[in-house]
């Protein structure tokens, strides 16, 4: 049976900092020692928990099974050492530890988003936080969201999860987009219509997809992204019509790049959560930020419309 000891837990730092960089040659920089320093303290790791954790020569450096197993565990791991140490913290009134948060990206381009400001005001507290931001799919920060590796994630949720709460904070609004070398671009709005937008290239994003595609009336889209600066990418080759949030949008027709489209007509409104695991007890640093982020949502300004 393993038994964890002190030398493990520097051994596992090594070990994830050389998985986050890629293998060894970029983790020498960040550990600043060498390769062969490296390669040493992953043989003992390797040798302490009985099993091979990565390869390593030729073919670069890749983990086995076993070896990514090991990783997500070790998240787990210093994921509850740092939510130890705010609770231990909290316990002195403290505002200390770690506050690992997860945005979707077009939260952090909306310059309306309450995020910023939540920000700010949690930093103007005397605090010794270390803070972390992951900008990534909806499902893998839903995911780290419930294995306890992000405290909370903003963003929009379409799919309800039943392990997680989910508190409204503002909605933000999309509009319909194309780009000036589409045919769409200089026909004149009352020349549009609905009907005929189901004839175009259609760019859809996952988590609005049904929304989307139901109010283009169509069934499929012919081009799917993961990210708002993706969509916008291919709404400006000319080749898609896509919706975008309108704060990122407008941003590209203030430059003629792009045109709204039927915004009476198509526009519509993504709400936006502020997502956090259910059955945990919050620790005195996230229960202070999300205090200073429901004081940075003005509830006269965002509206909920869907």
């Amino acid at each position: 049976m393993f038994q964890f000891a002190d030398k493990d837990h520097r051994l596992l730092k090594i070990f994830m900092t050389v998985v986050d960089c890629g293998g060894y040659t970029a983790a020498q920089a960040e550990l600043n020692i060498g390769a062969s320093t490296i390669s040493s303290h992953m043989t003992n790791l390797e040798q302490r928990l009985g099993t091979k954790l990565c390869q390593r020569g030729r073919i670069g450096f890749q983990l086995t099974d076993k070896g990514e197993f090991v990783y997500e565990s070790a998240k787990r791991l210093f994921a509850a050492v740092d939510d130890f140490s705010s609770d231990m913290a909290s316990v002195r009134g403290q505002l200390t530890g770690a506050l690992n948060l997860g945005l979707l990206d077009s939260s952090i381009t909306n310059p309306l988003s309450p995020t910023h400001d939540a920000i700010h005001r949690f930093n103007q507290r005397d605090n010794d936080v270390r803070v972390t931001v992951r900008v990534d799919e909806l499902q893998a920060m839903e995911r780290l969201l419930l294995e306890g590796q992000l405290h909370l994630v903003i963003g929009c949720f379409p799919r309800k999860i039943s392990g997680l709460n989910y508190e409204y904070i503002y909605s933000e609004r999309q509009e319909l987009y194309c780009g000036r070398l589409h045919p769409l671009f200089q026909q004149p709005p009352d020349a549009i219509s609905v009907q005929e937008l189901s004839q175009h290239r259609v760019v859809s994003r996952s988590i609005w997809m049904q929304t989307e595609l139901a109010r283009l009336m169509t069934e499929a889209a012919d081009a799917t992204v993961n990210d708002v600066s993706a969509k916008a990418a291919l709404i400006r080759t000319g080749s898609y019509i896509g919706f975008l949030p309108k704060h990122f949008g407008d941003v590209w027709v203030a430059s003629g790049e792009l045109k709204s489209i039927l915004p009476q007509v198509l526009g519509w409104s993504a709400a936006y959560y502020v997502a956090t695991r259910k059955g945990v007890a919050r620790t005195l640093v996230m229960s202070t930020f999300l205090e200073d982020f429901r004081l940075a949502s003005d509830p006269l300004q965002y509206h909920q419309e869907i």
